[in-house]
């Protein structure tokens, strides 16, 4: 029985191999579509009024993201990361989803539809060692400007984003800016 599972795991190793050497000269002769890489300072107005404070909370943390902006002519997909901190809060946003871009006098505009997850975290320090924490859906809908300063290298100027969450079993309606800088590879 051993001696039997150890050819098909060859054989499929083998296939596998042979198929793999086939498409490489395939792959190779297409060409790889443009990405862009993210990484920046963003600022959250989040609402914090249904958790018990006084007001809404003005967060600081960073932004990340990757996006294949050209797909079919300006219509493209992004994924988005960020985490944004006070010391009462902590607020992390997973999305991905469509994005559409257009050059317009060397700048380029975008806007998007981004959809996932979000984790919001109430820290009270020192009252306890587990922090309340909750999973639940995010929406974010806006957009931005970029400018390139290289073939390579573009300073996002701002990104705008209406974020929705629903942390705890309530509606949060927040305003999330980005800046940072944007690497570029692949074809232009």
């Amino acid at each position: 029985m051993r001696i039997g599972s150890s050819f098909s795991i060859q054989r499929k190793a083998a296939v596998c191999a042979f198929v793999f050497s086939a498409l490489c000269p395939l792959l190779a002769a297409q060409k790889l579509p443009s990405i862009e890489v993210f990484g920046g300072y963003s600022h959250l107005r989040f609402d914090t009024t249904q958790f018990g404070f006084s007001d809404k909370s003005d967060m600081n943390g960073w932004n990340g993201g990757i996006s294949l902006p050209d797909l079919y002519q300006g219509f493209g997909v992004a994924a988005d990361v960020s985490g944004h901190y006070t010391r009462e809060l902590a607020e992390y946003n997973f999305l991905i989803g469509p994005q559409y871009s257009f050059e317009w006098k060397g700048a380029r505009l975008y806007g998007h539809g981004l959809f996932g997850k979000a984790r919001t975290r109430l820290r009270e320090p020192g009252s306890t060692q587990f922090e309340p924490s909750d999973l639940h859906r995010a929406i974010a809908l806006g957009g931005g400007l970029d400018f390139p300063i290289s073939p390579r290298f573009s300073v996002r100027v701002v990104q705008a984003d209406y974020l929705i969450t629903s942390a705890f079993g309530s509606t949060q309606k927040n305003v999330r800016l980005s800046t940072g800088l944007i690497f570029r590879f692949g074809k232009r």
